[in-house]
């Protein structure tokens, strides 16, 4: 019996290949008396393989995302302009009062929305205040009034970044009348161009109760005309006010609200579906590290993962919200996700994915997709050794393809359990004295490859191995 040994440390030659080649310095040859085993005696190797990585074809997934554009036309209208911001529940303003006694005028303004009072007769004095709460839903004219025409002709100009559409106003006496008094009240709207305000509303109001002291008109003004193309724009400058020259009894303006219009939105268009590649950085991951990753990856997309306690199922919940389109934002960006799994039966096992696989896979809107078994991140529980070496008794494997680099495998000298955390050595010594007979009768080279259980090559860049070629001389000779 003749021993034939070999020492070899991966790292020298085949550092970065899924084989080590040992290259025999004197070849072995046997006779018709002679025959040889291979023995694999030991093996040790540092577990820095990833069970996550580019190399197990495990790291990449895709989000099919649609979209959904919305446009809107200006149609509806809404109240705006109130006494909301300007004046408390007391009537007191809540806002900073900017008298200007050199032009007669006082301005008070709110989020984007001024108002300005202009009366030559009594803004003389800027430490008094001349605004009232006109601005409010109800009326008290014996309180809260502001003078629109006596002596002279006042006016209130309203300025707003809305697109402001109509005025509501109500406006009163508290002078008595022996006979009806006609009074026209004006909307003017301020041309840029002209430099001019042009009359763009005239309502005649018609004080008609005799006898009485106090008397109230309801009114509303249209900004909008489409015969004339008039439409309003955000910051148009309005003025209301009286345009009649002489009136027997002041005049005064007690409500003062404006409407606004709104945009109109239609049911929106699905865009052309998007692609977009998912990729888990390369390392090792248990359940938790797992979810933590795969929330950072999905957090533009308003995924997130949960893990079962009990189940150890993977769930995905989609938590956008529902979509309300706004002039600023027109793009529901998630309107519907997919993913994209590829059909790699390692990486389906990642996910705990098997009855339930689909090209595409719906998260659903406000609700979750979740796996159908447990998922499983080991992609290493042993690392088999073949040899290109013809065995007498050629090894049977039943070894599943766990991804579509998977190869065939020659004879298997040894698998080995894997089943250690990262980083620590994984041992195996040949304590049972397996060795198995070949049929080679000449050999000068001899190649070792390494595979996972899901026949996937393994690229092993540090590995010690002791192997032993033995030739006996046959019993009958």
């Amino acid at each position: 019996m003749a021993i034939y040994n070999y020492y070899i440390d991966k790292r020298k030659n085949n550092k970065l290949d899924d084989f080590i080649d040992i290259y025999l310095e004197h070849p072995i040859e046997t006779t018709d008396y002679e025959y040889l085993k291979v023995k694999l005696c030991d093996f040790k190797f540092l577990n820095n393989i990833f069970n996550i990585s580019s190399n197990l074809m495990n790291n990449q997934f895709n989000i099919r995302r649609y979209s959904k554009t919305y446009t809107y036309v200006y149609g509806g209208s809404e109240l705006f302009l109130t006494d909301t911001g300007f004046f408390d529940d007391q009537n007191s303003l809540l806002v900073s009062e900017v008298i200007d006694i050199t032009t007669h005028q006082s301005t008070i303004t709110y989020d984007n929305t001024s108002l300005t009072y202009y009366n030559t007769a009594d803004i003389t004095d800027d430490t008094l205040s001349y605004w009232e709460n006109i601005l409010k839903d109800t009326t008290d004219g014996s309180t809260r009034k502001m003078k629109l025409q006596d002596t002279y002709i006042y006016f209130i100009e309203i300025t707003s970044d809305e697109r402001i559409s109509s005025f509501d106003c109500i406006f009163y006496r508290d002078n008595s009348i022996s006979s009806p008094v006609s009074i026209d009240i004006v909307l003017q709207k301020y041309n840029t161009l002209s430099g001019f305000w042009d009359n763009i509303d005239i309502q005649t109001i018609t004080f008609a109760i005799l006898n009485v002291n106090t008397e109230e008109i309801s009114v509303s003004f249209s900004a909008v005309d489409n015969t004339n193309s008039i439409t309003p724009s955000p910051n148009d400058k309005y003025r209301i006010t009286s345009n009649t020259s002489s009136v027997s009894f002041p005049l005064y303006i007690i409500k003062l609200q404006a409407n606004k219009q709104i945009p109109i939105y239609d049911n929106g268009t699905i865009n052309t579906p998007v692609e977009h590649t998912i990729t888990i950085p390369d390392g090792f991951y248990k359940s938790s590290n797992f979810k933590t990753t795969l929330n950072d990856l999905l957090s533009s997309y308003k995924l997130t993962t949960s893990i079962d306690q009990y189940t150890n199922k993977l769930k995905i919940i989609n938590d956008n919200p529902t979509f309300i389109p706004t002039i600023e934002d027109l793009i529901d960006d998630n309107y519907q996700l997919d993913l994209i799994i590829p059909n790699i039966p390692n990486m389906l096992e990642n996910w705990g994915i098997n009855n339930s696989y689909q090209t595409y896979i719906p998260v659903p809107f406000s609700s979750y997709y979740e796996g159908d078994t447990h998922i499983n991140l080991i992609n290493l529980s042993k690392i088999i050794i073949t040899t290109d070496l013809n065995f007498q008794n050629k090894t049977h494997n039943e070894i599943i393809k766990g991804n579509e680099i998977h190869r065939g495998f020659g004879n298997i000298l040894c698998w080995i359990d894997t089943d250690e955390a990262p980083h620590t050595c994984i041992k195996y010594r040949n304590y049972e004295d397996l060795t198995y007979r070949i049929e080679n009768k000449h050999i000068t080279t001899i190649r070792l490859r390494f595979y996972n259980e899901k026949s996937q090559p393994l690229i092993l860049d540090n590995a010690l191995l002791h192997l032993q070629i033995i030739k006996y001389q046959k019993k009958s000779f």
